[in-house]
């Protein structure tokens, strides 16, 4: 079985937790949309302001829908809603573009900005595991891959190229397929990762059931593409397969 993920968010706040924080900010379950009042009383002027500092999940949602809907007539139960929602502010970047637009008050000007903060979030993350040798720290990779996946319905299979000192050259989505099922092609994995100059490759793909658990495919085709890269004098450094919330390392597990 995978290991627990936890999420981008700084809260990661448990539901009890968020709903004391919502509590706190002067809301409660039963608000009513279009009361008049906010969550939080954010105001354009603050955030530009040189000294301004975001506290909470609850501040980040509640300022985003301000600027993407500055007309909106109650930012703060809104924020609320997708909070509870989706449980986090990670969460909230995370989720599908479909379970956004069930959420009442969510219309496309706010759902363009969460993709555009998700992507923002996901080019920094990125860019600070080109600075680290990537496997040193397994929990920030795991978290990223969580990050770039958790949007995925159906199978996606990425490769990390690496460096010989083990940094991050590139992250590219290969291939994707079916809800259970990716095709992939050893040898287009080897000629890639020539091009870009790769010492190593970690392959990487999502389990859309949750269950991060290989099949028999996932086995064999680790096989097949690590003989392939072998030949060339490539390593396979890991397998990492990304489930609901969680994770399985070839590496750790003893599987290459």
């Amino acid at each position: 079985m995978g290991e627990d993920v936890k999420g981008l968010s700084d809260s990661g706040l448990p539901s009890n937790l968020l709903y004391a924080q919502i509590a706190a900010s002067g809301y409660s379950r039963k608000t009513e949309p279009n009361s008049g009042h906010s969550a939080i009383a954010i105001k354009k002027s603050d955030i530009l302001s040189d000294d301004y500092s975001i506290t909470s999940d609850l501040d980040i949602v509640t300022a985003l829908i301000r600027l993407a809907m500055p007309k909106h007539e109650d930012p703060g139960q809104l924020s609320q809603s997708l909070l509870l929602h989706f449980g986090s502010l990670s969460g909230v970047l995370t989720a599908t573009n479909q379970s956004l637009r069930a959420i009442a008050g969510v219309g496309p000007h706010l759902l363009s900005a969460i993709r555009i903060m998700q992507d923002a979030a996901l080019r920094l993350h990125r860019a600070s595991l080109q600075s680290i040798e990537i496997l040193s720290d397994r929990p920030r990779l795991y978290q990223y891959l969580s990050a770039v996946l958790a949007r995925e319905v159906i199978e996606q299979f990425r490769i990390l190229f690496l460096r010989s000192d083990d940094t991050l050259i590139a992250d590219e989505a290969q291939a994707r397929g079916t809800v259970n099922h990716t095709p992939v092609y050893p040898r287009e994995v080897v000629r890639r990762a020539l091009e870009l100059g790769a010492t190593s490759i970690i392959l990487v793909h999502n389990h859309p059931s949750g269950d991060p658990t290989p099949s028999p495919d996932d086995l064999a085709m680790t096989r097949q593409v690590s003989a392939a890269a072998a030949i060339l004098g490539l390593v396979v450094r890991d397998h990492i397969i990304v489930g609901n919330g969680r994770w399985l390392s070839f590496a750790e597990k003893g599987l290459l």
